[in-house]
């Protein structure tokens, strides 16, 4: 449980968010200092990184055991390799940022803790043994690149880019999630560590039926995620974003997730098991397709960073496509090559190329190849750096890329000697390669090109002047010092080498890195297939054909799904959604009687149920309860015969203290004491909403009451019937236990012997009815909870704030979102529908009701209700009580005292906004909910303890007294905020 290192690695995964979050309380025009402090979480995350070293062992905590969910990191060869370039490219992204937007305080202030979250989910993905887990950071992924696409928030555009983006990449994740579950249904472990014991240790599979569908699962949510045909669209709509952002999330990091996916699993599953014999085709199919159609699209655009863009696809198809391919067994073993180079070696020319781009378009304000002629002349090194990012990317020789092409070459042609269908992933992969060398060409002529004069500044990315200085070159010298590496790695390949190999996966036919020298000294067919690609796109570039611009029809597929969405949904809605609540309630109501009907053929419902007679209970209680009865049902049957609205709210309020009395007849008194507060609450707020309506009209035709009473009649008598099967089950559980205990009765009477036996055999069979499990685990827990109960003894403030706790923080969190809802709608004028039109509904000035005996009364009202809330909170995990009903309590005094008071009465008593007090409540139940995690503890196991009392007993406090806090503060803070509401609306 205390485990350092997990400790360790959970800060390194943890620190660029957290000194995101610092930069949004720096003072704005601390500009340095909150570079600095941006700078300091991926340059941490580094340092932890290093010293903890490459390891293959996990380091984990539990989180939902019973769902297979830990947060576990492993730095492993892959892991860390992806970290320490996700942490890297992100320390030079910070420094790029800086000059990209100059001094900007607003833009830095928001951009530094966006940054910070996607750099955190990229580590936390990358390092996860878990598959859980992954997926939480993989969707954290989707929804912080979300924020920084849509960076612009006035432009329609980058919205709709950005939402396109999430859409696809989330719908991907929902098939991830999937595909993980039947992975882990599938093989029986739920890491990647188990995984590879599984798979590597000959066990038997508990259920290898699944494979295929997690296999495609998984293939369709990478695919989405690294913009695999035919998804690849969302991805050059991304260039929205901030050229930062471009740098980042489309060439180092989120784009490469589906591939660092399938380079995890490919060991375990593209390369060992017979199951998933077509990982490779299938692979290597998407993988050429997509990297062909990338090249296709990249020569045929203009704009840089689309161009750049379609590149990025092109070179994720081939990433994807290498471990396809790589999977393919030659001489009996699989033929993947260098696969971290590759991915290396997109990086260390794409994130240049973005960096570049910026910096053409803030300082030459120019973002279209076709006005960039003389570019080399006006501002030579953006050129330059650019040039060079382009001959790498083209893969000329003494450049990294020339290797990593060589390699893949490599594979491919040993891939075809094996299988002759990989001759087309060997010719698409040589059309590709020309399409990149004609964009170096197409580049390189433009650049030396005469200049053209009278194009206007058309980049509207940005609204200061070009520093100048260090902070000023911040735009341009990341670029220059990521792709020296490309020319390091062609020139010094040995030593290159050395640099990646101690997180190299997999070396394949070469035990080291070839060299250019290597490549031409061994002459084949894949040096003969690279030199024809660039002969190939020489001429290509040169030639005056693929010069127009062409639209990617696939960017089509998203629109028109959207507005056949619409239309569908559209169409479904107002042939639901009627307007008419009338109508909701008889669809909900008739499919529920329908449902029962349906079940009770194959049930025995239709049978009489097994009840215990009244008349053998008590009188009192028999008679109460059966007054209380005739109450709901005569107040339930008059309520659709009354015509004042007024009359029909407290008839209702009427049904629903009978409710109460009918809880006291069977002895809950938590919940008489919480229905008799909502009952009052309720009647409140309903007699404010009417106040607000404008009068009821009158019918125009007379309603037909009686086909009304005759559907609540079939609806009532139906859930009655199954109240009285519900309630004959019970009796028959209740009825065998005192069976149960009736015949060890009579063989204690039978002799000493017998009755000793039957001791130990009601011992060994408690009472398992679940009031009884309930009162025998509530304090100290069973064997399911490890022994750790609740630390109470009253069942019902257990089971909401420990047993069930989860529930109970997402009904305050839907509770919260409800007062939100309310204060919106209230937030201006309201508007009715009259004659097909809409007009602005004003309600009339209302006439104060406030009693000059209730104002009178307050000052001894409150004080009272709100001790007896204090008292009923503090006794409420072991007597009847709670947060819950202390809090609707406290309503009820508070919103008594407001309305007597006027106006200004709640801000003299509560100074905080309510929805402030909501949010500090949801903030006391989350914390507390999560802090068990800090001691390895699963979430909501809290302590409790004797807190000693002088001249008294002990008082026991437990730890969910805080969580209970929370939800007391998140119901007075939604009851009075909305009644409030309702009340400033009619003053």
């Amino acid at each position: 449980m205390n485990d350092p290192a997990f400790w360790l690695l959970f800060a390194a995964v943890l620190a660029p968010v957290i000194t995101g979050v610092v930069t949004m309380f720096l003072p704005r025009r601390l500009i340095t200092t909150r570079v600095a402090t941006a700078l300091a979480g991926p340059a941490l995350a580094i340092v932890i990184l290093l010293s903890n070293g490459v390891s293959n062992t996990a380091h984990s905590r539990p989180f939902v055991e019973q769902l297979n969910l830990s947060f576990s990191f492993v730095t492993d060869p892959l892991g860390m390799f992806f970290a320490l370039l996700i942490a890297g490219i992100g320390a030079l992204i910070v420094l790029y940022a800086r000059g990209y937007f100059g001094r900007n305080e607003n833009d830095l202030a928001r951009f530094y803790p966006m940054l910070g979250l996607f750099a955190t989910a990229m580590l936390g993905l990358v390092l996860s043994d878990n598959f859980l887990a992954l997926f939480l950071f993989w969707e954290l992924t989707s929804i912080s690149s979300f924020l920084l696409i849509g960076w612009d928030r006035n432009n329609p555009r980058a919205v709709r880019l950005a939402l396109q983006a999430l859409t696809v990449t989330g719908l991907g994740g929902m098939a991830l999630l999937g595909g993980l579950c039947a992975l882990g249904s599938a093989t029986g472990a739920w890491s990647f560590s188990e995984l590879a014991h599984v798979m590597h240790g000959g066990v038997e599979l508990p259920n290898p039926g699944l494979l295929p569908l997690a296999f495609g699962l998984i293939v369709l949510g990478a695919g989405a995620k690294s913009a695999q045909w035919p998804l690849h669209f969302w991805l050059p709509g991304a260039m929205a974003a901030p050229t930062p952002v471009s740098a980042y999330l489309h060439s180092a990091t989120m784009v490469k997730a589906g591939v660092y996916l399938f380079a995890r699993l490919f060991p375990m599953l593209g390369a060992s098991h017979e199951a998933l014999a077509y990982w490779p085709m299938t692979l290597a199919g998407f993988g050429a397709i997509t990297m062909l159609l990338g090249g296709y699209l990249a020569l045929r655009a203009d704009e840089l960073k689309r161009i750049f863009a379609y590149t990025t696809v092109s070179q994720l198809g081939l990433l994807v496509c290498m471990y396809g391919v790589g999977a393919v067994q030659h001489h009996h073993e699989t033929i993947l090559s260098w696969p971290v180079m590759q991915i290396l070696n997109h990086a260390l020319y794409k994130a240049p190329l973005f960096i570049i781009a910026g910096a053409i378009m803030h300082i030459a304000g120019r973002k279209y190849l076709s006005q960039l002629s003389g570019l080399l002349k006006s501002h030579f090194h953006l050129a330059l750096i650019c040039l060079l990012a382009c001959y790498a990317m083209a893969g000329g020789p003494l450049t990294l890329s020339f290797i990593a092409k060589e390699t893949f070459l490599h594979q491919v042609y040993e891939a075809a000697q094996t299988n002759s269908v990989f001759w087309i992933v060997a010719a698409m992969t040589v059309l590709t390669a020309a399409c990149n060398v004609a964009i170096f060409v197409r580049f390189l002529r433009t650049f030396l090109a005469p200049a053209h004069h009278g194009h206007a500044h058309d980049d509207h990315d940005h609204h200061h002047a070009h520093e100048h200085g260090f902070w000023g070159s911040c735009i341009w010298w990341p670029a220059a010092m990521i792709v020296a590496f490309q020319f390091i790695g062609g020139l010094v390949t040995p030593l290159f080498g050395s640099w990646i190999s101690p997180v190299e996966t997999h070396t394949g036919h070469f035990e080291h890195l070839p060299s250019i020298v290597y490549a031409f000294s061994h002459p084949g067919v894949p040096l003969y297939l690279s030199l024809a690609a660039i002969a190939l796109g020489v001429v290509v570039g040169f030639a005056p054909i693929f010069r127009t611009t062409f639209a990617d029809p696939h960017d089509r597929l998203f629109p028109a799904t959207t507005r056949l969405g619409e239309v569908v949904g559209y169409r479904a809605f107002f042939t639901m959604q009627t307007g008419n609540l009338r109508t909701y309630l008889i669809m909900i109501l008739a499919a529920l009687v329908g449902a029962l009907a349906w079940a009770s053929s194959a049930s025995g419902l239709l049978n009489w149920p097994r009840v215990t007679p009244l008349l053998g209970g008590d009188v009192g209680l028999v008679t109460a309860a059966l007054f209380l009865t005739f109450l709901m049902c005569a107040a339930a049957m008059l309520i659709p015969w009354i015509n004042s609205r007024v009359v029909r709210v407290l008839t209702l309020g009427a049904c629903g203290f009978s409710v109460t009395g009918m809880y006291l007849v069977y002895q809950a008194p938590d919940l008489a004491l919480t229905q008799l507060m909502f009952e009052i609450i309720s009647i409140v707020l309903f007699l404010l909403v009417l106040r607000l309506l404008p009068e009821e009209p009158s019918e125009s035709r007379p309603v037909a009451r009686a086909p009304r009473l005759a559907f609540a009649l079939v609806v009532g008598v139906s859930l009655g019937w199954i109240m009285l099967h519900s309630g004959a089950v019970a009796d028959q559980s209740r009825e065998a236990f005192l069976t149960a205990q009736a015949q060890s009765h009579d063989e204690h009477l039978a002799g000493p012997v017998v009755h000793d036996a039957a001791l130990t055999a009601h011992a060994e069979q408690p009472d398992e009815r679940l009031g009884a499990w309930f009162q025998r685990h509530a304090y100290k827990g069973s064997d399911a909870t490890d022994g750790r109960g609740g630390g109470g003894t009253n069942v019902v403030n257990v089971v909401v704030v420990d047993f069930r706790g989860y529930d109970t923080l997402g009904e305050i969190t839907v509770l919260g979102i409800a007062m939100m809802g309310v204060l919106a709608m209230l937030a201006g004028p309201a508007f009715i529908a009259e004659g097909g039109q809409e007009r602005v509904l004003i309600p009339t000035r209302q006439p104060h009701l406030r009693s000059s005996l209730l104002r009178t009364s307050m000052p001894l009202i409150l004080p009272l209700t709100l001790l007896f809330a204090g008292y009923v909170f503090f006794k409420g995990h072991n007597e009847p009580g709670g947060g819950f009903i202390a809090g609707l309590i406290a309503s009820v005094g508070i919103v008594a005292y407001r309305m007597s008071e006027g106006p200004h009465a709640l801000k003299r008593l509560i100074p905080l906004k309510p929805g402030v007090l909501v949010a500090i409540g949801l903030s006391f139940a989350a914390i507390t909910a999560i802090t068990p995690l800090l001691g390895g503890d699963s979430v909501l196991t809290l302590p409790h303890f004797n807190v000693p009392r002088l001249g008294s007993e002990p008082y026991h406090f437990t730890g969910a007294a805080f969580f209970d806090l929370g939800v007391m503060l998140v119901v007075i803070g939604c009851s009075t905020g909305i009644i409030n509401r309702f009340e400033e609306e009619l003053d």
